[in-house]
């Protein structure tokens, strides 16, 4: 590895280990202590390209160990600086990066556990797979999160038109309701029907898939030239 790549690598995984502490300590000066989890989680986070290249004794390169670190600080800038809130498109952006992000992961993971010389298209399929299976995990956890901690992972969806075999005049047909222009729950009166995060969650999986084929279909055309040469090489 050269040294100045080695420096950069680590400097950067200082530099959000620190913001990581910094976040921290501000959310507890000011009592947010329900998001202080997410720091911790990114102090661990932003270690783990380093700890993944002395686990599978590769060098990841360098534009992708930059990129796994801004997105290991990803969700800490959406939760703690409330990033989610400010910046409408944060969220799609964090799970395109996923998509992209464990595509990649999947790609060197296969070459750690397939010692021999594959295909390329044997090694895109399993970094696809991987990578939507991460999305779908990732999925469930927040809707666990949501249904025993009261958390609201998946963000709702105010529609103003549904479909549904509930709704059809007899067994196989369906009814539906246009044109809806408010909701009443418990004496609370809503715009619309709340989809409670049916949309999020398949929209947030549709952009992770994406990112996921779009690098694939790079990985496939690039045969492992580019991104994925270094993939073996031992940490020096």
């Amino acid at each position: 590895m050269r040294k100045y790549e080695k420096w950069i690598k680590l400097g950067g995984t200082a530099l959000c280990e620190c913001f990581a502490v910094f976040t921290m300590i501000k959310l507890l000066k000011e009592g947010e202590t329900d998001t202080v989890a997410m720091a911790l989680a990114t102090l661990l986070l932003a270690a783990l390209p380093l700890l993944l290249e002395k686990l599978f004794r590769c060098r990841i390169r360098l534009p992708i160990y930059i990129f796994a670190l801004a997105y290991a600080i990803g969700p800490m800038l959406g939760n703690c600086w409330k990033l989610y809130y400010t910046v409408p498109i944060w969220d799609k952006l964090l799970h395109i990066s996923g998509g992209v992000m464990f595509a990649i992961l999947g790609a060197y993971f296969f070459d750690f556990l397939i010692k021999n010389k594959t295909s390329t298209a044997a090694r895109t399929m399993f970094a696809l797979c991987f990578s939507v299976a991460i999305a779908a995990l990732w999925e469930l956890c927040e809707f666990g999160a949501d249904l025993f901690l009261g958390m609201d992972m998946q963000n709702d969806t105010v529609i103003y038109s549904l479909t549904s075999y509930l709704l059809g005049d007899g067994p196989g047909i369906t009814g539906s309701i246009e044109n809806i222009q408010s909701v009443t729950v418990n004496g609370i009166q809503l715009p619309g029907y709340i989809d409670i995060g049916l949309t999020d969650s398949m929209l947030d999986m549709l952009l992770e898939t994406l990112g996921a084929i779009v690098t694939c279909a790079f990985l496939w055309l690039d045969k492992g030239r580019c991104l994925f040469r270094a993939a073996r090489e031992e940490v020096q």
